[in-house]
């Protein structure tokens, strides 16, 4: 056995919309918090995927609160706003992570560096 991340494995299978399954462990239903937050376990079963862009759970930040109002409108935070040049009228994409995690980009945003693959 050895420590692994779960989320960084060839056998990782999301099925159905619902759940993390194990593709090497006979569909092992696999604990959503384990592959969501990239905890480490121990695994002899473990085989790396080839290429990911990985960010461990700690490197994240909260940067800001805001309030749901009515019809579920949202104000962003000022310091959002300037950090991805939002302005008024600007459309926003809602991208799914994982269960029940959402994170948001300015439509049409580009980045500054190109794609890396090994």
């Amino acid at each position: 056995m050895v420590k692994v991340v779960c989320g960084g494995c060839k056998g990782l299978i999301w099925e159905g919309g619902t759940r993390y399954i194990c593709g090497f462990k006979e569909g092992e239903a696999l604990d959503p918090k384990v592959v969501e937050e990239r905890v480490e376990i121990e695994c002899d079963k473990f085989h790396e995927a080839d290429r990911e862009f990985r960010i461990r759970m700690q490197q994240y930040r909260e940067v800001g609160i805001t309030t749901v109002y009515g019809g579920g409108s949202v104000q962003l935070p000022s310091d959002i706003r300037e950090a991805l040049e939002i302005k008024d009228g600007d459309k926003i994409l809602g991208i799914k992570k994982g269960e029940r995690e959402f994170t948001f980009r300015k439509v049409g945003m580009t980045y500054p560096f190109e794609p890396h693959y090994l």
